[in-house]
């Protein structure tokens, strides 16, 4: 049985100046729904500080704890490394930007409790609200067409990262994800499709937060990184 209702993981690279703001934020948010949670910063190879930031805030917070890893890992395995330590019943990871609004976090854990898969933050269904630049939207809608051709899964939003997961779909992808970058989402998603857990999207507000020029995606290397990705997950694990 898990020891905790909620784990919350938070993957932070280079994130010295608002990993503690972040870390209130979604503490205050989740607190007003559960009493029962625990706060993982998953911290990738920082070169700026970061650990020492969420080191010190862990002192005097039960619930906070931090792994460290002095070499980078890259998003997915940093998310994989905690998700082994996590011991909630739903395990929630979002950016630490926060571009998502916590408004949404009571909702996406109520729906993963209720159907027991994975939930999604979406920006393009009914409902999502954004502020993006115009090439980060095309990119995004491209993307995600090109997923669900490829794969006919339904889902309009891979990337987003706002999501939750119950504790069974956890288990079941640590044994079957692979990638250790930005595919790391989308990988999840088709495995948990293909593995036979639903997979819900909620429209969410979103608002983009980095500075121009400064996304941690950069638009030409990692499209082409992506759809090579795609193309070796549909050769290697047969998705359909």
């Amino acid at each position: 049985m898990s020891e905790k209702e909620i784990s919350i993981l938070l993957p932070a690279y280079n994130e010295a100046l608002r990993i503690e703001g972040c870390i209130r934020q979604v503490e205050r948010a989740v607190r007003s729904f559960s009493g029962s949670y625990e706060l993982i910063v998953a911290e990738d190879g920082s070169t700026d500080g970061t650990e020492k930031v969420v080191a010190e805030l862990s002192q005097g917070n039960p619930r906070l704890s931090l792994l460290h890893s002095p070499a980078r890992l890259g998003k997915g395995k940093a998310i994989k490394r905690a998700l082994r330590s996590a011991k909630g019943d739903v395990v929630v990871f979002m950016d630490v930007d926060l571009a998502t609004s916590l408004d949404y976090l009571p909702e996406i854990v109520k729906l993963t409790q209720a159907h027991r898969g994975m939930t999604i933050g979406s920006r393009h269904v009914k409902g999502a609200k954004v502020q993006r630049r115009v090439s980060r939207t095309l990119f995004s809608l491209t993307y995600n067409l090109f997923v669900r051709m490829l794969f006919l899964d339904g889902v309009h939003d891979h990337q987003c990262g706002f999501k939750a997961m119950s504790r069974e779909v956890a288990a079941a992808l640590l044994d079957k994800s692979m990638s250790d970058g930005f595919f790391f989402d989308t990988e999840m998603i088709l495995w948990c499709r293909k593995l036979g857990f639903p997979v819900v999207e909620v429209g969410v507000e979103w608002a983009e937060t980095r500075k121009e020029g400064g996304s941690a995606v950069r638009l030409c290397p990692d499209s082409v990184r992506l759809g090579l990705d795609l193309l070796k997950f549909r050769l290697n694990a047969g998705v359909s």
